[in-house]
């Protein structure tokens, strides 16, 4: 299905605010954005739990069924079906838990939901709120939001983190914000409990964060490239995600698909791409990576918003960031 977004009941397993934008898939339910939880995890069809049964086997050595301990077999409450086998001692975080850790913080009026999904079957589910207002980048606009994610396959642990979103064309930059302790994001293994009220502590940390981050933005969006700092920029930035971990000539990293789609969109071909704030600039720069991780990489739709937000494109576009905070340090 489209951006592997969940159809497991029939219906996109996705809700966003009747306030904001249309998601880019063009999937989903809309909700007035003051509703309850339980109008947003009825209208993501997200009113189901995981539910932990034992692993057993028919044994052909003594012909009776046996149990393995150590696992056990998520699945769904809805339509039983199986999202994975996990260690005995995996601690589940219900889509319920996700929803009303947002819809604590929405009461005490520090964010607004904006949306709300599920990804493979349900194997992964996420919601994303917005924590303020939209900062100017001289003639450009970034959103800040809030992401809380958990898996059901053992593949991610439960995470907090901010990201942003400009708002032109809904490129994401990936944990840009940072605590007092460096961190990017807050991450809770699936052996500890998940905790909302030490989450929240933590994350409150970050908000002072955005506007440090307002600043680095505008710092890039004044900071003019030339070719030569452009190619250098994107050889490192390319470098360490070439083929087999294999090191590669800088007429190699200039021959690849990326490389390649990446100097197009920065020339000129991105989304907003009249605006002074991206005219040769290092945002522009930055912002023509995430179109492309967000919008464009990968051979098919229907795995990128997973990859971008969570998988290889999600440490791609970290990568980025930091090298661009390198250039203005």
């Amino acid at each position: 299905m489209a951006h592997q977004i969940d159809f497991t009941t029939g219906q996109a397993a996705i809700a966003y605010a009747t306030s904001s934008d249309t998601p880019w898939h063009g999937l989903g339910q809309t909700v007035d954005p003051n509703a309850g939880i339980e109008v947003w995890q009825k209208a993501a069809h997200l009113e189901w739990s995981a539910l932990k049964a034992d692993v057993q086997f028919e044994s052909t050595v003594s012909g009776q069924r046996e149990t393995f301990a150590d696992k056990h077999v998520l699945y769904r409450s809805d339509s039983g079906a199986p999202l994975s086998v996990v260690s005995a001692d995996y601690r589940i975080v219900q889509p319920a838990d996700v929803l009303n850790f947002f819809g604590e913080l929405a009461d005490a009026g520090q964010f607004t939901i904006e949306t709300v999904g599920a990804l493979s079957e349900g194997r992964r589910i996420w919601a994303l709120g917005r924590v303020g207002d939209n900062a100017r980048i001289l003639d450009d606009e970034v959103a800040p939001y809030l992401l809380l994610a958990t898996s059901y396959d053992g593949t991610m642990a439960t995470v907090a983190r901010f990201t942003t979103i400009r708002v032109v064309c809904h490129n994401t930059l990936q944990a840009s914000l940072r605590n007092a302790d460096a961190q990017r994001q807050v991450t809770i293994s699936h052996q500890a409990i998940f905790d909302a009220r030490a989450v929240r502590a933590d994350l409150g940390l970050a908000l002072d964060a955005w506007e440090e981050f307002q600043i680095k933005a505008g710092l890039m969006a004044t900071r003019k490239l030339s070719d030569a700092e452009t190619d250098a920029w994107l050889q490192d930035l390319f470098q360490p995600f070439m083929p087999y971990g294999q090191t590669y000539s800088p007429e190699q990293v200039r021959k690849s698909k990326g490389y390649r789609r990446i100097t197009e969109l920065f020339a000129g071909a991105q989304k907003g791409g009249g605006q002074d704030a991206i005219d040769q600039t290092l945002w522009g720069l930055l912002n023509a990576t995430t179109e492309y991780i967000d919008h464009e990489k990968g051979r098919m739709q229907d795995n990128r918003l997973n990859a971008a937000w969570f998988g290889p494109g999600a440490k791609f576009k970290d990568h980025a960031y930091q090298l661009a905070e390198k250039i203005i340090a």
